[in-house]
């Protein structure tokens, strides 16, 4: 459903299990994930006759439509993603041949030549700062390029918010699954801004020596990190190194995008 190991494994205990190919499916129900699904796919899954739920995140959804949009106006479309992401391969399987995938920055030059129109769109939960920075060298290289800015709100504020938050930290902990890519970008943030800088699951993730010596932690979470998840590491950081959640001082905004610190007391 999501990049994230609690809420999979809550699904699992529902009876729900994961797929890595259609060919493993015969009937049934096929849900599909937040990240979408290439139209051929979709194709096959009805051509077996399932019946198909999709919770494909809106953001992701937009970025099929704008897709498909710009290639009936005639452009090629670069997509800045990262080749193994699920929702970058939905997007790919849009169309073969006017659908170039940039992974990194680096790989700029090595993309083809292309005449004609040209645009720029990325996966939804890629770095900001990174995609920037690639928009400004595609202007360079193609000065009439249409760059169509496909990052989602909620991974955007959590980014701006670590780059403002971990500079005043001691540490900085990322809540999230190791499987989530965009709690792993969290955490390479802070760790620029913040020489020691965690991504979390859940508390048995948590080295208590970590605290040693910290008097600011700061806290955040991945996109697709349930708030129960929250929670518990929240309770858990209380419990074990004193940390008061109604009274610190503390910048905490909603689960879509917080960041806050705690003045960390030892716990008695």
């Amino acid at each position: 459903m999501v990049h994230n190991r609690q809420v999979v494994d809550f699904f699992k205990q529902k009876g729900v299990g994961q797929a890595e190919s259609l060919d493993r499916i015969d009937s049934g129900t096929l849900v599909i994930s937040a990240h979408g699904l290439s139209p051929r796919l979709k194709k096959q899954a009805l051509a077996k006759g399932l019946r198909i739920v999709d919770t494909t995140c809106p953001l992701v959804e937009n970025v099929h439509i704008f897709t498909r949009q710009l290639i009936n106006d005639g452009y090629k479309v670069i997509l800045y993603g990262e080749p193994e992401h699920d929702e970058v391969m939905g997007v790919m399987g849009i169309d073969g041949q006017n659908i170039h995938l940039l992974a990194e920055y680096d790989d700029i030059d090595k993309l083809p030549k292309f005449e004609g129109k040209v645009a720029l769109i990325t996966q939804t939960t890629r770095g900001v700062r990174a995609f920037e920075q690639v928009s400004a060298r595609m202007k360079e290289i193609y000065p009439d390029i249409k760059i169509v800015n496909t990052i989602c709100d909620a991974t955007d504020k959590r980014q701006h918010a670590i780059h403002d938050l971990a500079p005043n930290m001691d540490m900085v902990l990322v809540i999230g699954s190791h499987s989530s890519g965009n709690s792993h970008r969290l955490r390479d943030i802070a760790k620029q801004h913040c020489g020691r800088a965690y991504l979390i699951d859940s508390p048995e993730d948590i080295d208590w020596s970590w605290f040693d010596g910290c008097r600011k932690v700061g806290i955040t979470a991945g996109a697709s990190t349930p708030s129960f998840s929250v929670e518990q590491i929240l309770k858990a950081l209380h419990e074990r190194v004193g940390i008061d959640l109604a009274n610190s001082d503390a910048r905490i905004l909603d689960y879509k995008s917080f960041a806050g610190y705690r003045n960390v007391q030892p716990a008695s």
